[in-house]
């Protein structure tokens, strides 16, 4: 990754593991990105983790959603942008456009997010932390990350399941699954479904619960007017972990 401040833009080049079967960049590598764009962001305006850590506090991602019109490749550049569009009472909004190496824009984002203890994870309103003021012009983004709902139990009678843990390499630094990983996880499960030929091109994905080392996660899915919904469930407390909508 190479920051171009002259641009404001975030360059990277694919590499091999972070592609798939057909070459093409896998989404939970396409999120790394981003989130590790918004996170430099977030340092070059004064609160990043270094800064954040003093608090303690730290960034958790609620919602984001990414629509592609083109699938980068393995030895691909592409440029990431990103913006704060300032926060709402406790969340912050901030979107992203994905460039080729040729400057097109071949996808956009949009994301929500909240800032909490680090002990805990309770929010913290904004106002609580000098400095924070700049982002405070909240300015309302086009784009939106819809809320998922998910599937009843009665719904998610004889639907097709796959379960997943949380080992050691799942864990960030939160103490907690990484949230790249929940799109592992949902791709795994679309595709355990689908032929994997044709390629994702819209995700969006909500984060409930945090899944902690060694917990269990069981995934269902349900189509849902022509796309597939992926709900996550932590085994033994059926709490709800994360819904993401595929297409």
């Amino acid at each position: 990754m190479q920051y171009l401040p002259e641009k404001n833009l975030f360059q990277f080049t694919i590499i091999g593991p972070q592609t798939d079967i057909h070459d093409r960049l896998f989404y939970h590598s396409l999120f790394a990105m981003l989130q590790e764009a918004a996170c430099l962001d977030a340092d070059h305006n004064g609160f990043g983790a270094d800064v954040m850590d003093k608090i303690p506090a730290c960034w958790l991602l609620l919602r984001m959603k990414v629509a592609m019109e083109k699938i980068p490749k393995w030895k691909d550049v592409i440029y990431i942008k990103t913006w704060s569009c300032g926060f709402d009472k406790v969340l912050f909004n901030r979107d992203f456009d994905i460039f080729d190496q040729d400057m097109n824009r071949i996808g956009k984002a949009t994301s929500v997010w909240l800032v909490a203890h680090q002990g805990d994870h309770r929010p913290m309103r904004p106002q609580s932390i000098p400095g924070m003021e700049v982002y405070a012009s909240y300015e309302p983004s086009d784009r939106k990350a819809e809320k998922l709902f998910p599937t009843s139990e009665e719904e998610r009678a004889g639907l097709h399941k796959l379960t997943r843990y949380a080992d050691y390499s799942e864990i960030d630094r939160n103490m907690h699954v990484n949230n790249t990983r929940y799109l592992a996880w949902s791709t795994d499960a679309y595709y355990s479904v689908h032929s994997h030929e044709e390629p994702v091109t819209e995700l969006t994905i909500n984060y409930s619960s945090e899944v902690h080392p060694g917990e269990e996660v069981h995934l269902y899915s349900i189509p849902k007017e022509g796309k597939m919904q992926v709900d996550g469930f932590e085994a033994v407390s059926g709490r709800h972990v994360f819904s993401a909508l595929l297409s």
